[in-house]
């Protein structure tokens, strides 16, 4: 009798990472730091290792005493700073490929879930679990925090997005100029289709009206 390929032994289990996230997980929030993705012209967020803590410090990640301490960190170390935005923004460019792929019912590349789990690994390296209210509450012990923990934030968010039932209500705003915004529709009937209804939402419905109008002379 041939053993069972080694993952198999492990399928008993099953790992779920919950973020208290209100419908707008960290990771996703992370890939629409490039407006416009899908645009002749994007627009770029994150130009400097001061943009990401202008990002985590808006997404609660640090306060704004932390980033300033940080900042001054990579100021003092600009190499390690611009090789952290350079795999920051690796990152957050496989989370739009992977997140835009399942929003539009496609195969998810096997390179991109490497490049969220390498960063996860990362981070579990050094994590700690502790009991907060009674649940196991994820950390990393004080002092072992550097310039990577956005980026290791936004793996986590992106392994327990993809592995939640919220994962197929991720999608992909619909708007025909390429907006390419990703969300989690929350919605009772799951039939939001645009990032923001007074935005992109907005515009479609004006299209549509004039289209209307068009047509009835």
């Amino acid at each position: 009798m041939s053993a069972a390929p080694a993952h198999v032994r492990w399928l008993r289990w099953s790992l779920h990472v919950d973020e208290a996230s209100d419908g707008r997980p960290l990771c996703l929030s992370l890939a629409n730091t490039r407006h416009w993705r899908n645009s002749a012209a994007p627009k770029e967020l994150l130009n400097g290792y001061a943009d990401i803590l202008d990002w985590a410090v808006a997404k609660g990640i640090y306060s704004r005493r932390e980033a300033d301490a940080l900042a001054a960190e990579a100021n003092a170390h600009p190499h390690v700073a611009n090789a952290e935005l350079r795999r920051t923004i690796e990152l957050r460019e496989a989370i739009a490929r992977v997140f835009g792929a399942l929003a539009h019912g496609e195969a998810v590349r096997e390179g991109d879930s490497a490049i969220i789990v390498e960063s996860f690994d990362e981070a579990m390296r050094l994590m700690t679990l502790r009991v907060v209210d009674g649940r196991l509450v994820p950390g990393i012990p004080q002092g072992r925090e550097g310039l990577e923990l956005p980026r290791w934030q936004a793996a986590f968010s992106a392994l327990g997005l993809y592995g939640s039932p919220a994962v197929a209500r991720v999608k992909q705003c619909a708007d025909d100029r390429g907006c390419g915004w990703l969300f989690v529709d929350t919605t009772r009937n799951a039939s939001r289709m645009f990032c923001f209804s007074n935005e992109c939402g907005n515009r479609a419905r004006q299209a549509k009206y004039r289209e209307r109008m068009r047509r009835a002379g």
